[in-house]
């Protein structure tokens, strides 16, 4: 009988220590990926001096991958999302270009991770416009560094300025210089060629002779949102550009 007692007590302790361990296993916390963010904007840009529109989709966090993630717009319309440039942890994809402003209303971005967690997060397009700046440059290629004078039409939408020197294959490639945020008062910069604040890229990498865009982005925030000068904050990207040849 006393060893029939034993075995029994035996029995319920591994039944304890079997269900506390499941126990342990099942509250293992799962990473929800709280940093997950989807955002819409509406590119507006200068096209053989006619306007189009074009949205761009941009999704970013930890662990985020490419494969199964997507963003549907208010119509129904699926787009993809894929890496870009800006690194691992970064999303980008875009709509068609068109002669009208994208759809407004609820965005919807299903996010995949590499740990298979699938997470859902929405962004709303409010169907705002803003106005595009016209471009004008003064290069200074003779002298020690070498200078660009930019200065621009306002937009008086635009809640800053954004300006950029880049590949002509912009859309796939880091830009060489960027100043993100420029005060909406302004409406000129020096880009200055000595590889110090603003550049991304070695001056170095420059090839003599060869086109490269300087683009200015007139940016308007969302309603109600701080500007910051972060890209998930944006509403309207009013953007143009123009052509420099590089001279050494």
């Amino acid at each position: 009988m006393k060893t029939i007692k034993n075995i029994t007590y035996l029995l319920i302790i591994a039944g304890l220590l079997s269900m506390t361990a499941c126990k342990k296993k099942d509250d293992k916390p799962v990473n929800t990926h709280d940093d997950a963010y989807g955002d819409v904007i509406t590119k507006k840009m200068m096209m053989m001096g006619n306007a189009k529109y074009v949205p761009i989709f941009f999704a970013a966090a930890e662990g985020i991958v490419e494969d199964g993630s997507s963003v549907k717009g208010p119509d129904g319309t699926v787009y993809d999302l894929h890496e870009f440039w800006a690194g691992p942890g970064k999303l980008t994809g875009k709509g068609t270009v068109g002669n009208n402003p994208p759809q407004a209303g609820t965005y919807t971005f299903t996010l995949k991770f590499s740990d298979g967690y699938v997470k859902t997060v929405t962004d709303v397009l409010e169907g705002e416009d803003t106005t595009v700046p016209t471009i004008s440059y003064v290069y200074h290629n003779d002298t020690t560094p070498q200078t660009i004078d930019v200065s621009w039409t306002p937009s008086p939408e635009a809640d800053f300025y954004c300006i950029k020197m880049t590949d002509l294959d912009m859309a796939n490639n880091k830009p060489y210089f960027k100043v993100p945020m420029i005060d909406k008062s302004r409406n000129s910069f020096t880009i200055t060629l000595d590889g110090s604040n603003g550049w991304l890229r070695p001056v170095s990498e420059l090839q003599n002779g060869t086109d490269y865009y300087i683009v200015i982005s007139a940016k308007k925030v969302e309603s109600g949102t701080p500007v910051t000068g972060m890209s998930k904050d944006f509403e309207v990207n009013g953007c143009n550009k123009t052509t420099i040849t590089y001279q050494q």
